[in-house]
Order: C-alpha cells, then structure tokens, then sequence
C-alpha cells in the first residue's frame, strides 16, 4: 500500500500489477475501505490478476488508511477523486474500467457518466438514493459507531444517481439484491427503468446487500470478472 495524491488528498492505494495497461479500479462503499465487504475486492482483483488484468484500489478520503476523518466525507468528493485517479491512468495510456459496490457503486456511476473512454463499469448494489432526504436537526448522521456530515448524503441524494445511465456511453453490469437491506425496492426500480441497451441489470433473488455467502459471492465476482475481461477483449 502506498500514499498518492490525487484530488489534493493523500489517498492510499494498493495496485495489483499484471503488467497490462488494461486496469480496473475499485471504489469501496460507505464506512467501507480498499478491501470491500469480507474482502470481496481483493478476491476480484487477484482473479482480475489471473486474466492479465490490472487494478487499483484504494480508499476515499476519511476513509480506510488515506488521510481525513470520515466525518468530513463528501459524496462529490467522492465523485471527483475518482474521475481525477481515472484520468490520471488515462492519461498513462490505460484502458480503464470501474467496479464500484454500493455507494461506491453509485460513485462509478456518477463518475462514469462523466468520463468518456472508460472500457466499461461494474456497479454493485448501487444505490440511486432517490428518497426524499431530510436533513437531522444536527447535521449529522450516525451508523454503527461512525458518524459523518449529513451534507454526503444530501450530495448523493442531488446527484440523480438513476438518471446517470442515459449519459453513460461504456458497457455496464449493474447487480441488484432482491432482499438488499438498504436499497430498497423503488431505488432499484429506477435502474431497471432507465437501464439501456448496453448496459444489463442481474437481479438476484433473495441476495442480501452485502453478506453474501461465499457460494454467493463466488458467483457474483466470477460474472464480473467475466464481464470485464470480455469488455477488454472487445474493445482491444
């Protein structure tokens, strides 16, 4: 692991080098960090790593082991560091894909809809976090022992999250949990909806958002990994 800035963040990374310029890069969920829900990213990535993909993951500011309280996270913020690392390995003349899981997964959306030339996008369990929001009388908003600016959820709330896949031009797979406890029924709806033609939804009956069992999540990381590594192949 190593420190870069991006974004004018300190930003921990961890690149899996398979000595391809074809490179995927990860981006956690909220009160999550570069490894993903029970390690999930890093299986990925070594399995990325057997098909002679790279990757990159790395943590949000506030996040895991880059610089910041979480307190201060912001979802634009979020958004913005991730198209900065996406240019930058652009710019290296890198084939780039995003894989993000929840709001991580709604990040690559976000950013996504916004970079052109991205080779293609796996989103889990986004969330397009199209509820009404109201403000706590605070400020601030507390979850299993963290707290953060209500203002992050306030920023993914305004950022039409659903309405982002008419503007993404890169192939997408986008994994949908029927019994998700935290993206409920209307908010994936609204990807069902909007999804086009290139970009296909995998709704899985009677997955949970996250604690996936290890036969779950086996077939989960084996559809993406197979996804991206068709989108290189198609687009080389």
């Amino acid at each position: 692991m190593q420190a870069q800035n991006y974004n004018g963040h300190n930003i921990a990374t961890v690149l899996h080098d398979a000595k391809s310029k074809n490179i995927v890069i990860f981006c956690h969920g909220y009160r999550s960090s570069t490894i993903g829900p029970n390690r999930f990213f890093v299986r990925a990535a070594r399995k990325l790593a057997e098909y002679g993909l790279s990757s990159l993951r790395f943590d949000q500011y506030g996040s895991g082991n880059s610089e910041g309280d979480f307190f201060n996270s912001s979802f634009n913020d979020w958004v913005v560091t991730t198209k900065v690392i996406v240019q930058d390995y652009l710019q290296k003349g890198y084939r780039v894909a995003l894989l993000g899981q929840s709001m991580g997964g709604s990040t690559v959306v976000a950013a996504g809809s916004e970079i052109a030339g991205l080779t293609a996008i796996v989103a889990w369990v986004p969330d397009a976090s199209a509820d009404d929001f109201h403000m706590p009388e605070n400020g601030i908003i507390e979850e299993n022992g963290q707290i953060v600016q209500a203002l992050y959820w306030q920023e993914a709330h305004g950022a039409k999250i659903g309405e982002r896949l008419f503007s993404i031009k890169a192939p997408m797979y986008i994994v949908q949990c029927t019994a998700d406890e935290y993206v409920n029924q209307k908010n994936r709806d609204i990807f069902i909806k909007n999804a086009q033609p290139h970009q296909t939804i995998d709704n899985l009956e009677g997955y949970k958002h996250s604690t996936w069992t290890y036969k779950q999540s086996e077939e989960i990381i084996e559809k993406s990994v197979k996804f991206l590594v068709t989108s290189f192949q198609l687009k080389g």
